[in-house]
């Protein structure tokens, strides 16, 4: 596939995803322009210190292909806006699934980024102590532009998330959504009990996302 040809320019939607306006004089959107660019510099070792920087050790080597049959065909058959929410009981497989979404994605051209739930949130609130570098604004308004977000262990808590979780992941998943940009979620609660954790907006905009359950014994026993 090559880049698309600046002559002849239409207005309209994106001849590649469909969902953004074109970029000014060319057939692709400006986002699509930037991922076909980058896949044609990526080389193998950027891409893999890449994925060295978002994925921990222990999950550096996961591969699509070494997940079930049927997470490998729901990933393939993903379109680029939608959702998805794996959902299963601890150490089932849901972390290595997303780390292998990730390798998937930065050969590809994507840029992608990770976090932890909490530990995000915890970075977050660190923002606010006068010595931090950052601000809560700059932590959290890059994830909202990113082209697949992953973030890992949502409703952790065994009761009711803060108002200050609930609020960051709202902002995150909300604007992302409105934006049709993807965001992958793990989880060992089901969208009733994540309604529980948070409230019925979070488990109404993830009524669309695509569930995929990877199932089977706790993996972290056999290690």
């Amino acid at each position: 596939m090559s880049i698309p040809s600046k002559q002849n320019p239409t207005f309209g939607k994106c001849e590649n995803c469909h969902l953004r306006p074109k970029h000014r004089d060319r057939a692709w959107c400006e986002r699509c322009i930037m991922v076909w660019k980058r896949k044609q510099k990526i080389t193998e070792r950027r891409a893999e210190r890449e994925i060295c920087r978002l994925v921990e050790p222990l999950y550096w080597k996961a591969r699509i292909d070494e997940l079930p049959e049927k997470a490998q065909r729901i990933i393939e058959e993903l379109k680029s806006f939608q959702d998805v929410l794996f959902i299963d009981p601890i150490g089932t497989g849901k972390t290595y699934a997303m780390a292998a979404m990730i390798r998937k994605y930065i050969y590809e051209g994507y840029e992608c980024e990770r976090i932890n739930f909490d530990d995000f949130c915890v970075q977050v609130r660190s923002a606010m102590s006068p010595a931090s570098k950052k601000t809560e604004w700059e932590m959290i308004e890059p994830l909202k532009h990113v082209d697949k977000l992953f973030i890992d262990d949502l409703g952790l808590r065994s009761k009711q998330e803060t108002d200050f979780a609930y609020v960051t992941f709202y902002s995150l998943l909300n604007k992302r959504q409105e934006r049709m940009l993807p965001t992958f979620i793990s989880t060992n609660k089901s969208i009733d009990r994540l309604a529980q954790a948070f409230d019925a907006r979070i488990a109404s905009r993830l009524q669309t996302a695509v569930l995929i359950e990877m199932g089977g014994p706790d993996r972290r026993t056999k290690q």
